[in-house]
């Protein structure tokens, strides 16, 4: 061909469906279809100016320089093929087309990442369909009139995130009449289960040891996939499980340990990346091992190192109770557990020294396709040419195709040519090049590698990379600026010094959140700097002191109509507010610790984190050993009470009692008579809970009178909310009415929303119970309006439960089993047992209006599985 496509190229990839098995069965007459498929696709592509540049055993490679060329191809090989096959033997053809950036080097095509995308959409279509992604159809649009004429419409199949795990795609499918129409789901990732986070760069190589890792599952049904950091085992974990997603009907979900610091929280972490919450009276690896027994399902465990005899008790406990899972983990050893099957993270492949002056052979090799990449993205202009190919060739050897090395190298580009980072390796990377140290082990390499990228910066840039080691789970512009600026560093240079460090690929900037991250590797590394620095103490106690401030001013919040917000907020710094706690309790101030885990019960309480929350607060009892003087009698009254709240979540009442007696004592001893009246109120809470309604109102009434004593308005409103309800349950309607009322009348005078929303639910539930379903229904919308605004999930979920109640007296049976629907989702993503099983009860009991009496046994029974 003349004139072959290059520059903004469209490409149309084929594949035959089934092919092996169709060569298997019909070994002779699958030869003379194979000539004929193959015959096809040539005549249509080069009739429309196409260029098959790569034939497979089971399709073709296309390339055009036009967009409607290749629909224009594919539509008439699609409807030729489908004239030829008879019912003996179909061969069937999946296709798809894809627009992007690509050079011919007179052997194949560069453009790693169109060709992927190409072969990724291709592989997401079904038999005889053909898929167009966003880019091709865009110019088509504005170069329509050849494809108009043939009546070709294209089928919005909308966004969908293809195999390769980076940004999802648009897509289409291209009709037109003798065309198949109708086919089942796209073959695309999002068409099972998964947590697969969005990627933002291309997966480059390692094709072969996909194919080792998935032959190696199939013989065991745990691998391990160990090796040094930055060797890129987490990404070719996602990368693996993405490719093989459809073979496990319940899906892929990955759990990242990176941040777990504890033993016991390996557990809830797995929990939480399954969507799991926990249960009253249920232990959570009950919880795990129930939800997992019955799943066909692939778990990675990503991050193991440092928690590795953990780990390696729990997977051994699970696959042998859970017969359809299967286990890859990532780490720098492996578990030795039973069965265990093993895989080394290989570096990736290097140039041979033949091809050094050869650019297009270069180009083939996978550690210079990924530094070419990652290079393109902070410098467009970037080429591979014979005058700079030797020099690349020997940086990605030098940094021995350590994809992390080679990335952070990459970055580089954008100041440095690559004859200055080759001399540079040679300055600084001796250890690589033979001598005394040759023997050094890899983890030794990559500390070499970080410490050049960390000397090719300025003294400020390391300064702020040193004390951002402090974080875990990331950091906001603010946090940054509060906690590290200083007479070495303004508040107004923070902002820079962040941008800097993300265009050096130090940190990572996620616009979504708005949040800065810091690979893992990397903040050790930062670590290690700022405890040499003696630095340690002094930025971890800045922290502390931040996010002790940060969640005091959360708790004041939390009963105002910015709760959704602050609960937010506080999710996404859980992993600071955790390690500062950790950090309190081991070498900080115990006292800070005791107020910062004290202040965060109401957010752990509304986000399900019980288990959590009890682990962090009782390490700081722990802490004390003992000497309970370290802390004031007013921290420690807090931490009691809230241990007591989480324990009383949990079902666990017992301890819930004694906490909140004890701390009810040291607040009685202190004369802190607000803490006093919050642990009655929730010692009535634990006595109603367990249906005590006489003992519970002894509680609160004490708390109304110590609220009414300090005039604290809001602890007054939860003392009659609690008793109103309590009066109700007791029969005593008039009464009931009467304390609501009042704490109606404060919450709103003081701006207490979630406590508005409270009692007007419950007026509500009065005003059914006094034959008034009108102001019932009323207070009800009215109730559920307050709470969608705040986002008090609690109040949502009981509200319509509520409201079910009603539609089903009124026999509106199909908007009851829309709210009660609504309710269970919102009680189990909170882990509200008592709330769940509440909801499952309605629930049967609406299926028994319907007579669906073995679909209500089977909610009944739910029960107590949920």
């Amino acid at each position: 061909m003349n004139n072959i496509p290059s520059g903004s190229v469209t490409f149309l990839f084929t594949g035959i469906e089934g092919s092996i098995k169709l060569s298997q069965e019909f070994p002779d007459a699958y030869s003379e279809m194979l000539a004929r498929h193959d015959e096809v696709l040539q005549n249509a592509v080069g009739s429309n100016k196409g260029f098959v540049f790569k034939i497979t055993g089971e399709g073709f490679c296309c390339a055009f320089q036009n967009a409607e060329d290749a629909v224009t191809a594919a539509i008439e090989a699609q409807l030729k093929l489908r004239s030829e096959n008879n019912n003996e033997l179909l061969i069937k053809v999946r296709m798809g087309i894809h627009s992007g950036k690509a050079e011919w080097n007179g052997t194949d095509y560069t453009g790693y990442m169109t060709l992927a995308r190409s072969a990724r959409i291709m592989s997401a279509a079904n038999e005889e369909q053909i898929i167009i992604s966003n880019d091709a159809y865009k110019i088509c649009c504005e170069k329509f009139n050849d494809v108009k004429s043939k009546k070709v419409t294209f089928r919005d199949l909308g966004e969908r995130r293809l195999k390769d795990v980076i940004q999802p795609i648009r897509l289409f499918q291209i009709l037109s009449p003798g065309l198949r129409v109708e086919f089942p789901p796209l073959k695309t990732l999002d068409a099972r289960p998964n947590n697969l986070p969005v990627q933002l760069s291309s997966f480059i190589g390692r094709e072969e040891e996909m194919k080792q890792i998935k032959e190696l599952l199939k013989q065991s049904r745990l691998l391990t996939i160990f090796g040094s950091g930055g060797a890129g085992k987490t990404r070719l974990a996602m990368q693996t499980g993405a490719d093989i997603i459809d073979e496990f009907a319940n899906g892929v979900f990955i759990a990242e340990l990176a941040e777990v610091s504890e033993p016991e929280l390996i557990i809830q972490t797995l929990m939480n990346s399954l969507g799991l919450k926990e249960e009253q009276g249920i232990l959570p690896k009950e919880i795990l091992t129930g939800y997992l027994k019955n799943l066909e399902i692939l778990i990675i465990l990503d991050n193991c190192e440092h928690l590795v005899n953990e780990c390696a008790e729990l997977v051994t406990f699970l696959l042998r109770n859970c017969p359809g899972l299967k286990i890859i983990s990532t780490s720098r050893e492996s578990l030795n557990c039973p069965g265990e099957q093993t895989f080394r993270a290989p570096s990736l492949s290097l140039p041979d020294k033949s091809e050094f002056n050869i650019p297009e052979k270069l180009a083939q090799c996978e550690a210079v396709r990924l530094f070419t990449e990652r290079a393109l993205s902070v410098n467009p202009e970037f080429r591979i040419t014979g005058d700079n190919a030797q020099a690349l060739a020997e940086i990605c050897i030098r940094l021995d195709g350590i994809p992390l090395a080679i990335e952070l190298a990459a970055a580089r580009i954008k100041i440095l040519t690559l004859q200055k980072i080759c001399d540079r390796l040679d300055d600084r990377f001796k250890l690589l090049s033979g001598g005394k140290r040759t023997s050094l082990p890899r983890q030794q390499t990559l500390k070499a590698l970080i410490d050049w990228s960390y000397d090719l910066l300025t003294e400020k840039e390391k300064l702020l990379w040193r004390r951002l080691s402090v974080f875990t789970g990331g950091w906001t512009l603010e946090s940054a600026e509060d906690i590290f600026s200083d007479s070495n560093i303004s508040v107004e240079e923070i902002i820079d010094l962040l941008s800097q460090l993300a265009d050096k690929s130090v940190i990572i900037y996620n616009s979504e959140t708005n949040r800065y991250l810091m690979l893992e590797t990397l903040k050790q590394y930062g670590a290690e700097k700022l405890k040499d620095a003696g630095e340690e103490k002094k930025y971890r106690s800045k922290h502390l002191d931040y996010f002790t401030e940060f969640s005091r001013e959360a708790e004041l919040k939390l009963k105002g109509n910015e709760l959704h917000i602050r609960l937010d907020k506080l999710e996404s710094d859980h992993g600071n507010l955790q390690s500062a706690i950790s950090w309190a309790a081991g070498e900080g101030d115990k006292e800070k610790g005791a107020q910062l885990a004290g202040q965060l019960a109401g957010f752990w309480e509304i986000h399900g984190h019980n288990t959590t929350g009890i682990l962090l607060l009782e390490s700081i009892l722990e802490s004390l050993n003992g000497n309970e003087q370290n802390i004031s009698k007013k921290s420690l009254a807090k931490v009691l009470m809230s241990i007591g709240i989480l324990a009383r979540n949990l079902g666990n009442f017992e301890k819930s009692k004694t906490c909140l007696t004890e701390s009810l004592e040291i607040s009685r001893g202190t004369g802190d008579k607000e803490s006093v009246a919050g642990s009655l109120i929730n010692l009535g809470i634990v006595e109603s809970d367990q249906g005590f309604y006489n003992s519970a109102l002894i509680f609160y009434e004490e708390s109304l009178d110590l609220g009414r004593e300090i005039n604290d308005k809001r602890s007054i409103a939860d003392s009659l909310i609690n008793m109103g309800t309590a009066a109700y349950h007791l029969g005593n309607i008039k009464l009931a009415q009467n304390y609501l009322e009042e704490s109606l009348s404060l919450s709103r005078e003081t701006g207490y929303k979630q406590g508005t929303a409270m009692c007007l639910n419950n007026l509500g539930s009065l005003a059914l119970r006094q034959d008034n379903p009108e102001k019932g229904v009323k207070l009800y919308n009215e109730s559920l309006a307050i709470a969608r605004e705040i986002g008090d999930k609690t109040g949502i979920a009981m509200g319509l439960n509520n409201l079910a109640g009603l539609s089903t007296v009124r026999k509106n049976y199909e908007l009851a089993q829309s709210y009660l629907e609504e309710s269970l989702s919102l009680f189990r993503g909170i882990g509200d047992r008592l709330g769940t099983v509440m909801t499952l009860n309605n629930l049967g009991m609406l299926e028994c209006s319907y007579k669906n009496y073995n679909k209500a046994i089977e909610l009944f029974s739910g029960r107590s599985e949920e």
